[in-house]
């Protein structure tokens, strides 16, 4: 199950992993007392991701100790909500964008006939965003 995570009850400090021995807050010497708060780790990291305000951990400490049920469904809700987000948040990582203006209006195509060079290199691939217009090699040689 691993270490409880701890909080100073007179700093306020969040300790995610504690010597179970240790119950004194020694840091920045403040001898503040360590409240177990009877959360493990990913239980603590998980609802961290889903508010980072006091009062709503102070909540679900409050529910797991009152409620276990109710405390582990809305637990698995916030798994399931943040791993959407992150699924969310890769995706819009890897969308092609322009590196001029950011957008996605993209489009890849070769590059064609020049009046300059002819036929020659027309048959390299170059990206064009729809926004600005402008015109780059793929994987990040810019033209």
């Amino acid at each position: 199950m691993g270490d409880t995570v701890k909080i100073c009850e007179k700093c306020g400090r969040i300790y995610g992993s504690c010597d179970k021995d240790s119950m004194i807050h020694r840091g920045n010497n403040c001898g503040g007392n360590l409240i177990d708060t009877g959360l493990v780790r990913d239980e603590f990291i998980v609802i961290d991701q889903v508010s980072s305000d006091r009062k709503f951990l102070d909540a679900m400490i409050e529910l797991k100790k009152k409620d276990i049920i109710e405390y582990n469904l809305k637990m698995s809700q916030f798994k399931a909500q943040t791993a959407q987000q992150n699924q969310a948040v890769s995706r819009s990582s890897s969308t092609l964008r322009c590196p001029q203006c950011g957008s996605t209006n993209v489009s890849t195509g070769a590059r064609g006939y020049s009046m300059l060079t002819g036929f020659a290199g027309a048959g390299k691939t170059v990206n064009r965003c729809g926004r600005c217009g402008y015109k780059w090699k793929p994987h990040g040689n810019y033209t």
